[in-house]
Parts: C-alpha cells; sequence; structure tokens
C-alpha cells in the first residue's frame, strides 16, 4: 500500500468525526490506538 505518512490527512478526518461523534459528550467513543490507529467502541451497557 502507497501512503504519504507525511500528510495528515487521516488525522483531520478522525479531528472532523470526533467534532461530530465526541465534542461535548462523555464516555468518549472515539479512541486513539497508539502505534494502531482509531477504534470506536461503544461503552458497556448499565444493568437496569
Amino acid at each position: 500500500m502507497n501512503f504519504d505518512s507525511d500528510t495528515n490527512v487521516v488525522e483531520v478526518a478522525v479531528r472532523r468525526l470526533r467534532a461530530k461523534v465526541d465534542d461535548g459528550f462523555e464516555p468518549k467513543l472515539i479512541q486513539t490506538v497508539r502505534g494502531m490507529g482509531y477504534r470506536l467502541e461503544a461503552p458497556a451497557a448499565q444493568p437496569a
């Protein structure tokens, strides 16, 4: 796969997605996995 790692295209896209999904809410759904990338993880459901 050819990808120019000098660009920040992915970071910009994730930042825009975080602005729509995470900003102003807790817990944060988009998590950075260092050395791997990103993951979207829903919080565990609370028992009723």
